[in-house]
């Protein structure tokens, strides 16, 4: 088998694992690199663009190996018996059709919101496969010296308006799980499935540009390179550009206001005794300590994933792996979750 349909392979074994069957783009998309192929990744790094995906689209369909392992049906690939999860990717599209609406609804009034600078979706709805019980995750990019006052207003509003994560109520609430500042992009947690994870962030909000015109999404696909590591063609484009919000200037003017005033000395209390406060309540929180997730808190990250599914999904794709004769790609690990 070559290290093309090993690859091919690995991806399909990945998003079955996710109960989601594949396009043809989508595999080319989020092709995993099956280690040692360094003839592949000679080939494709002097392959014109359309060659690359032409490559990709003619082993799915000409491949003897393939062909007795895979089944398509109206465009969609999918590993042989496991027909019923085309049905179930249309639905799940539909309940993530509904869930968009609402998510940019939301993202729109952050805008207010003094010290935040760009609001990426993540999780299930990012990847159009949510469930209907499925919460909207969001990825926070703030001003750096301001990652816990923008978190601890955002809580505070996202409380407010009845829309916030908490408890038993998680359908098309707002999860907000991870915060960043525009000046420590760089995820130091690397996985197979972070790479997979962070690959299909989709970009809502944008309110920063660098000097070179970069947006902030742009600067954290730069910052995150690693993800080439496993994702042969990442970063290939920026998702989701048709579903960006513009900016409200209304909104940006308010905004600007509340920096002013909260941007110097007075500022620089509030943020002190919002991160005391903060990190008060997340230490004593059970939860913190939980195994098999993992909850980070600094001046620099904010993240918040106590139940992550990344054990088991990882654990997944390797007995899938196994099962394929694979042994060889069966060995991907966690980010360091705690143990």
């Amino acid at each position: 088998m070559t290290s093309l349909e090993k690859s091919i392979l690995s991806t399909l074994a990945y998003y079955d694992v996710l109960g989601r069957p594949l396009t043809g783009w989508e595999i080319f998309k989020y092709l995993i690199q099956s280690w040692g192929s360094s003839e592949l990744l000679s080939h494709f790094s002097i392959a014109p663009h359309n060659n690359r995906l032409k490559d990709v689209l003619e082993t799915l369909g000409k491949s003897p190996e393939l062909n007795k392992l895979i089944s398509q049906k109206n465009g969609l690939y999918f590993f042989k018996g496991r027909q019923k999860i085309v049905k179930q990717r249309i639905e799940r599209q539909k309940m993530a059709d509904q869930k968009w609406k609402k998510a940019k609804r939301l993202v729109k009034m952050l805008q207010v919101i003094p010290f935040i600078r760009s609001v990426i979706v993540s999780g299930s709805l990012a990847m159009n496969n949510t469930k209907n019980e499925s919460d909207i995750d969001l990825l926070i990019i703030t001003k750096a010296g301001r990652i816990w006052t923008c978190r601890g207003l955002i809580t505070l509003f996202v409380h407010i308006i009845g829309q916030r994560r908490h408890g038993n109520l998680t359908k098309d609430r707002i999860c907000l799980n991870h915060y960043l500042t525009d000046k420590s992009l760089k995820i130091p947690f690397k996985s197979l499935y972070n790479a997979h994870t962070y690959a299909h962030l989709v970009p809502l909000l944008d309110l920063l540009l660098d000097p070179k015109g970069l947006t902030l999404y742009k600067q954290f696909q730069r910052a995150n390179k690693w993800i080439k590591d496993y994702l042969v063609f990442y970063p290939e484009e920026q998702n989701g550009y048709l579903k960006k919000i513009k900016p409200n200037q209304s909104f940006y003017f308010l905004r600007e206001i509340r920096e002013i005033i909260l941007d110097k000395s007075i500022g620089n209390g509030v943020e002190f005794i919002l991160k005391k406060f903060q990190q008060r309540r997340i230490k004593k929180d059970p939860l913190t300590y939980q195994a098999g997730g993992r909850v980070v808190f600094n001046d620099k990250q904010l993240e918040f994933h106590p139940d992550s599914p990344e054990k088991w999904i990882l654990e997944k794709y390797n007995q899938e792996m196994e099962e394929l004769g694979l042994i060889e790609l069966a060995n991907e690990k966690d980010s360091g979750l705690t143990v």
